[in-house]
Order: C-alpha cells, then sequence, then structure tokens
C-alpha cells in the first residue's frame, strides 16, 4: 500500500522546514505534549526518526524555530522600512504593537520557546538585536516621513520591545488585554508624536 507519506518527496531543506514548521504550530496550540519529538513528526506526518536527521536535540529544534520567529519579524519590519508605498504610521504602529502582544500573550509554549528558553543563548541575543535593528529600522522611515518626532531609532526600538513584551507578559498572567493596549498607545503617542507645529 502507498502512503501519503511514501509518496511526499522532498528536498532535505524542504524537510526540515517542515518539522519547523511542525513545532510552531504545536508550541503555538497550547497542547500538553508528552513527547515533543514525537508530536512534531506526527504534525509534519513524517516518519519518527526523520526528526534526528534534522535536529540533534529538542534543544537544537527549539533553537532553529526561535530563528524562524524571530526572522519573520526582522523581515516584516523590513518590509516596512523599505516600502515605496505611503504608510499610515500610526495605524501601522499601533496595528504591530496590538499583533505582537497578542503572540506573545497568547497561552502556549510558542513565546517561552522563543524569548525564555535557554538552548543558544547567543542565538536568542542575536534575534533580538537583529529584531531591534528591523524596528529601529521602521521607526527611521516613520521619522523620515514626518510622522514620528526625531528620537534615537535603536533607544526608541529598545525600549519599545522591551514595553510590549512587559505588557504581554502581564496579560499571559491574567490581566485585562485592553487596559494594556490603551496604556501602549498612550505611551508612543506621548513619546513619539512630532511636536505641534508653530
Amino acid at each position: 500500500m502507498v502512503t501519503s507519506r511514501s509518496r511526499r518527496r522532498l528536498s532535505p531543506e524542504a524537510r526540515r522546514s517542515e518539522l519547523i514548521d511542525a513545532a510552531i504550530r504545536l508550541l503555538d496550540s497550547g497542547q500538553d505534549v508528552t513527547n515533543w519529538v514525537r508530536a512534531v513528526t506526527a504534525e509534519a506526518d513524517a516518519a519518527k526518526g526523520t526528526f534526528y536527521v534534522y535536529f540533534s536535540s529538542w534543544e537544537e529544534m527549539i533553537a532553529a524555530v526561535r530563528d524562524r520567529v524571530l526572522q519573520g519579524y526582522v523581515d516584516r519590519f523590513n518590509r516596512l522600512a523599505e516600502s515605496t508605498e505611503p504608510i499610515d504610521w500610526w495605524a501601522t504602529l499601533d496595528a504591530e504593537c496590538a499583533a505582537a502582544v497578542d503572540v506573545i500573550a497568547r497561552p502556549g509554549g510558542l513565546h517561552t520557546a522563543v524569548f525564555h528558553s535557554h538552548p543558544g543563548p547567543a542565538s536568542a541575543d542575536e534575534g533580538r538585536r537583529d529584531t531591534i535593528a528591523a524596528i529601529a529600522k521602521a521607526l527611521q522611515r516613520g521619522m523620515d516621513d514626518g510622522a514620528f518626532r526625531q528620537v534615537d531609532p535603536h533607544i526608541a526600538a529598545t525600549l519599545l520591545f522591551t514595553v510590549l513584551h512587559g505588557a504581554a507578559d502581564a496579560i499571559a498572567a491574567g490581566e485585562q488585554l485592553q487596559p494594556w493596549l490603551a496604556a501602549v498607545r498612550d505611551l508612543t503617542r506621548h513619546w513619539l508624536a512630532p511636536p505641534p507645529k508653530e
């Protein structure tokens, strides 16, 4: 009998990517998983031994998940910074802040795996730096467009990253979403709004 698994021929890069995607879905779902390796291979419709062809350990998989998630943030903010289209910067900033808080505060293990796990701390620090650099580029573009006041974009990005992370952690611990989003919005308006024209 020919199974769906035997029909699916993927390149090594595609198979590895498929396993990472499966791990992200499982971590994001909040499921109670007792054997992560088995769960990931089942989610990816791969043979059980396939995991160890691409990853030496679950810790190595977590590092790959972290890299993938943080690269997603980097790509999104780089697209904003490099866009040639007009951007409603305040609506975009509000949407990005709300989306970040939603992802971080969501129950499940994805946030913990990306931001609070121990494997590969150098990789985590590098990913955080890359994310902050991409946010800084987007904020600089907003400043260049006149939507935001001129501040140090690196400091602004670092503070924004920290504020969003703190807000989301508070929400994940049981605090209400809307007051935190309103506070973030109020903070960014007071801090980044350009001075009134004379």
